[in-house]
């Protein structure tokens, strides 16, 4: 396989964007009222710490930084850091909790899919670029932008090899994909990019079991619009996947569990 073949395979799912920036925006206070990574929460922040990819004044940009979490991490350790995020309410949630904790990171909202580096000033401008479990990094034009990004380091984390007890079921009702397909490519492709580039990428793994619970109706709402973005819905389709959602509420509360492989590659530029 060689960078052509892969440009050419490698390529966005999203079938309706604006589903999928109504999604996110629907969770930004949930994502970023969660607790700040730390080297022992997270694989992330550890393979940071263990590998010295930060120092004091370097410059950081956070690709899909959602509420902010990993960009007050890094900002807190001494780094000049760089949020951005497609997400509107990702970014104002970010902001509010900026002006809590008087942070100094620097937050915008930009599509990682249509951005100019160029124009952004960003291009070979970072000493770390992290891409943490963000849909921002869909195909090899959006991967290869990170490394473009770089002076230095780029971290990529994904969740992979996923099985969701509730999202898989009503994927296959309404004759969807798995939305985790295109995760599982992601990590083959990155690595023979990389690899077909020059770079010799590191990759580490993590085992992990999610758990969620949402009040029916709010489940209703995010399931469709999650299966929204990548798959064509019917109003039969938005039907049956009340119906199922109903039949296995439990007192009003739809209960997920995720199992999933999270895999971190790293790699220097220079």
């Amino acid at each position: 396989m060689d960078i052509k073949m892969i440009m050419d395979l490698w390529k966005p799912n999203t079938r309706n964007a604006k589903a999928g920036v109504e999604w996110w925006n629907g969770n930004a206070e949930k994502y970023s009222a969660r607790e700040l990574p730390t080297a022992e929460s997270s694989m992330g922040m550890r393979l940071i710490k263990q590998e010295g990819m930060i120092g004091e004044s370097c410059k950081v940009l956070d690709v899909g930084c959602g509420g902010g979490r990993f960009s007050f991490a890094l900002d807190a350790a001494g780094a000049d850091v760089t949020g951005t995020d497609f997400s509107p309410r990702m970014i104002e949630e970010a902001q509010k909790q900026q002006e809590k904790i008087g942070s100094k990171v620097h937050f915008s909202v930009d599509n990682w899919h249509t951005i100019s580096l160029e124009e952004k000033d960003w291009k070979g401008k970072f000493d770390l670029v992290l891409a943490h479990m963000t849909p921002a990094v869909v195909s090899a034009e959006t991967f290869l932008k990170l490394s473009e990004a770089s002076r230095n380091w780029v971290l990529m984390v994904k969740p992979t090899r996923r099985t969701n007890s509730v999202l898989d079921e009503l994927n296959k009702l309404v004759g969807a994909d798995r939305d985790t397909k295109s995760l599982d490519e992601a990590v083959a492709y990155a690595f023979d990019l990389l690899w077909l580039k020059g770079y010799c990428p590191k990759i580490e793994y993590e085992n992990q079991v999610w758990k969620s619970d949402m009040p029916l109706e709010k489940a209703v709402e995010e399931y469709t619009l999650r299966i929204s973005s990548t798959h064509e819905l019917s109003e039969k389709d938005k039907s049956a996947i009340r119906l199922h959602l109903e039949s296995i509420a439990e007192d009003g509360i739809v209960h997920e569990t995720t199992h999933t492989t999270i895999v971190a590659m790293y790699w220097q530029v220079k």
